[in-house]
């Protein structure tokens, strides 16, 4: 989070009460504007989603505003001086990331900034996912394993003929490793519980020189930042202007 609050730290040096907003209901983004005690607009299509996610905040929601909306097409007459997200162009259509874009980009002050960690892929492999596993379990497992293991499952699970990658298929390969050998009972029991088989959601995987042209045809892209995860590179902040 230290990038973000960064880019909120300067923000609040040249304005005292800048307008924010949160794209889906992500906890920690509503805690750093609570720490700051900033209103904020979270904009999710589910109310139920939003109520979830606010019992992991570590701090009191301060004076949110949810609008139920389509990210691609609702509008405000306010502008808004930072946009925080998390993988919102991962779970949209490949053919619907231009609009997404324009859209945020009409609702950026003229000093505003928009910062979304995306899901990118370099080429066309699966990786290695249980590779991925042995790291967690020697390297991370103090960590959560879903923090470790999310962009790698993604990416193993992924159909790059069709662009999309689907949950059932996750779950799929998580029994495979686990028939295998190579998934302990309660990694496979964690995400058991997360349902995933019953997940119709799509998740999309750009390239990373293609998501950033689709930016730069409709916003002005400002540049990329990089958080502290191992697989950091696979998770860059796409950060853009007006």
């Amino acid at each position: 989070m230290a990038v973000y609050e960064e880019v909120l730290q300067d923000i609040l040096k040249k304005k005292k009460d800048p307008n924010v907003m949160v794209l889906g209901s992500t906890s920690e983004f509503r805690d750093l504007y609570a720490k700051y005690e900033l209103p904020c607009t979270v904009v999710d299509y589910q109310k139920e989603n939003y109520e979830a996610m606010g019992t992991l905040m570590e701090r009191k929601p301060y004076k949110e505003t949810l609008i139920t909306e389509d990210w691609r097409t609702f509008q405000r007459e306010e502008k808004y001086d930072l946009i925080l997200g998390d993988y919102c162009y991962n779970v949209l259509p490949k053919e619907d990331q231009g609009a997404f874009v324009k859209n945020l980009s009409q609702l950026l002050s003229l000093d505003g900034f928009c910062m979304i960690k995306t899901f990118v892929r370099y080429d066309g492999e699966k990786g290695n996912l249980a590779k991925s596993l042995e790291y967690y379990r020697t390297e991370k497992k103090n960590r959560p394993i879903l923090e470790t293991i999310m962009a790698p499952m993604f990416k193993y699970a992924y159909d790059f003929e069709k662009e999309e990658g689907e949950f059932p298929v996750v779950w799929k390969n998580f029994q495979a490793l686990y028939a295998e050998g190579k998934m302990e009972k309660d990694e496979l029991d964690y995400f058991a519980r997360l349902d995933l088989d019953n997940i119709s959601l799509k998740v999309y995987i750009p390239y990373f020189q293609d998501i950033l042209k689709v930016i730069e045809q409709h916003a002005t892209l400002f540049g990329t930042r990089f958080g502290g995860e191992w697989f950091s590179t696979d998770v860059p902040i796409l950060i853009f202007k007006k």
